[in-house]
């Protein structure tokens, strides 16, 4: 399921240091990068959204790499170069084979972030495993409760038979994108959409799949969730059940020429909003933190869950 530049963009991640790593889970072999980085804060692991892979995150991991000691960028079951489970692509497999190589490769808390159908994911493992945890990020994340109709809606979203309909789906997808770039991303989106295992997966999934709110309410880590203001994938609501029950602390940041994939737009932003998170997770965690007064410490924290708009 990868093109020839993602093939060789893996060797350009190769060749700076983050490895090709395979690990057996019960769904299947899963293809993670995963290296030693240069920097000192904690691992950060990046989960991809649907028909994506750990390469799509390049722009990210090239900038996050000077500063975090680990980066772990996992394939999902049948996406890059992660084995297809026997079984067939599912949600219950996606979640048996993403929980179980974290679960391997992880041997201290890590900051966590998914973007689309990896902060559905990101935010089950961190529910999940709260000791592995020790921050979590959400960027135009999905899994917000659908009832059986909005579902179909949704999942038809994806079916792309035409040049033409891959088209309006890139120009949903970013909140702007070179004419030229435009007709290379459909082309792609094209063709990944017409994958019949990842139509399986759409075709598998039903309301009984998605978030509970008591999965994001009892969050017990510090959050940070980052929104696109040109969203056109996700729906509305999507964003008003994340606000309304993610913890009081967590901090939900609306940003401008933003669409469901911005991370792609602006790389270089959104890796400094990620290390300023991550240092003040560290902040908050240390012991001298925990000196501090406890009036000080929740001020900060409740100043924090107000909605920002930026840019």
């Amino acid at each position: 399921m990868l093109t020839v530049p993602e093939r060789m963009m893996r060797r350009v991640l190769n060749a700076q240091g983050l490895d090709s790593r395979w690990l057996p889970t019960s769904v299947g072999r899963m293809h993670v990068i995963d290296g030693v980085g240069r920097g000192e804060l904690p691992p950060i692991v990046l989960l991809h959204g649907f028909s994506a892979n750990a390469i799509s995150y390049l722009g990210l991991l090239q900038r996050l790499l000077p500063h975090a000691g680990r980066l772990i960028v996992p394939d999902c079951p049948g996406h890059g170069f992660s084995e297809l489970p026997t079984a067939g692509l599912s949600p219950d497999t996606m979640m048996t084979g993403m929980f179980e190589a974290l679960d391997r490769i992880l041997d201290e808390p890590a900051i966590v972030l998914g973007t689309s159908m990896g902060g559905f994911g990101a935010v089950r493992y961190a529910a999940a495993r709260p000791h592995k945890v020790r921050g979590l990020v959400l960027v135009c994340p999905g899994g917000a409760p659908m009832d059986p109709a909005a579902l179909r809606r949704f999942t038809a979203t994806f079916r792309v038979p035409r040049h033409a309909d891959a088209l309006r789906f890139v120009d949903r997808m970013l909140a702007s994108s070179p004419p030229g770039l435009r007709h290379v991303l459909a082309h792609a989106i094209r063709g990944r959409f017409a994958n019949p295992d990842l139509q399986g997966l759409l075709d598998g999934l039903t309301p009984d799949d998605l978030l509970r709110p008591e999965e994001l309410s009892g969050l017990s880590m510090p959050t940070l969730m980052l929104w696109g203001r040109q969203e056109m994938i996700l729906p509305p609501d999507h964003l008003d059940f994340f606000q309304r029950h993610l913890p009081h602390s967590a901090r939900v940041e609306i940003w401008d020429r933003f669409g469901h994939c911005g991370y792609l737009e602006q790389p270089g932003p959104v890796a400094r909003r990620v290390l300023k998170f991550t240092r003040t997770t560290l902040w908050a965690q240390s012991p001298r933190d925990h000196r501090r007064a406890d009036g000080s410490a929740q001020d900060v924290t409740h100043s924090a869950h107000r909605t920002a708009h930026l840019h």
